[in-house]
């Protein structure tokens, strides 16, 4: 069969180049619009990182949106909130930023960040927007020593596990001020454990590792008590709940020994298990 005249071939030539360019134009007009939006996010996600205050209210008028996120669930509030960045935050949480945030990869809230940087005055302005359960916020603060950051949760109506877990933390600690906002809100003193066998603590002791985490634990008794070491870290003694559980307040972290050679670290929203490679 012969093709189309000559002149009619030129036309749908002509016709399927034109729209090969208007697909094209559209397709760039897609892309343009696309890279317009993502860098004002992108930039606001680093002026709210580096505590720029008129390039992020810059950005949010063209249209940054204040929930971008980075690759690990990080937002600007965040990130200025954890770089202590008061006025980005105050600026931020005023256009609606939430603050009740946790990242995707330390599966930290964004407050645990902020008290553990001791930024205080941030931390103030992050519990006055929250709407997240105040049991939650509790512990995290009464590690940091601050009274009033206590008392703003503590009027937020925690429950009395929370109350008495954050009590006992401030016990631990010797920070009198907290404990006493805590044991007015009605926290109970701590149970007395009863002394642990020495047997059952010299069955712990040895190396553990895990593919999920870079570092060793040594686990080793001194004194009587148990100690924890991970590589290259100071020891920490953490206090034993019961023959299989320890917790160390200042850190906010728990350890369960399922036997004599492995554990589960809990930290944060973290669980890892370790097994012991090495007996000492």
């Amino acid at each position: 069969m012969s093709g189309p005249p000559p002149g009619r071939a030129n036309t749908l030539l002509n016709m399927h180049n034109q729209t090969r360019s208007l697909a094209f134009a559209l397709c760039c007009m897609v892309v343009g619009t696309l890279v317009v939006v993502a860098e004002p996010n992108d930039d606001l996600l680093a002026a709210a990182r580096k505590g720029d205050l008129a390039a992020a209210k810059s950005l949010v008028e063209k249209g940054a949106s204040v929930e971008a996120m980075t690759a690990y669930g990080q937002t600007p509030l965040y990130l200025a909130a954890m770089n202590g960045h008061e006025a980005v935050v105050q600026f931020l949480l005023e256009k609606g930023a939430s603050p009740d945030v946790t990242d995707t990869f330390y599966k930290a809230p964004m407050l645990a960040f902020v008290v553990m940087r001791k930024h205080y005055g941030v931390a103030k302005l992050l519990l006055a927007k929250s709407t997240a359960k105040p049991d939650d916020a509790l512990a995290a603060i009464a590690r940091s020593g601050q009274a009033d950051l206590v008392q703003i949760v503590v009027d937020k109506k925690p429950k009395q596990e929370a109350l008495d877990k954050a009590y006992e933390i401030a016990l631990d600690q010797k920070e009198t001020a907290v404990a006493e906002v805590l044991k007015k809100a009605g926290a109970k003193e701590p149970p007395v454990v009863a002394p642990i066998d020495p047997k059952v603590l010299e069955s712990y002791v040895g190396t553990y590792k895990t593919e999920k985490f870079p570092l060793d634990i040594k686990v080793f008794v001194k004194d009587g008590k148990l100690y924890m070491q991970a590589t290259g870290q100071p020891e920490f003694m953490p206090k034993a709940k019961t023959a299989t559980v320890f917790e160390f307040a200042p850190a906010g972290l728990s350890v369960e020994f399922k036997s004599a050679s492995s554990f589960m670290l809990k930290q944060g929203g973290m669980l890892i298990p370790f097994q012991k490679a090495v007996t000492q």
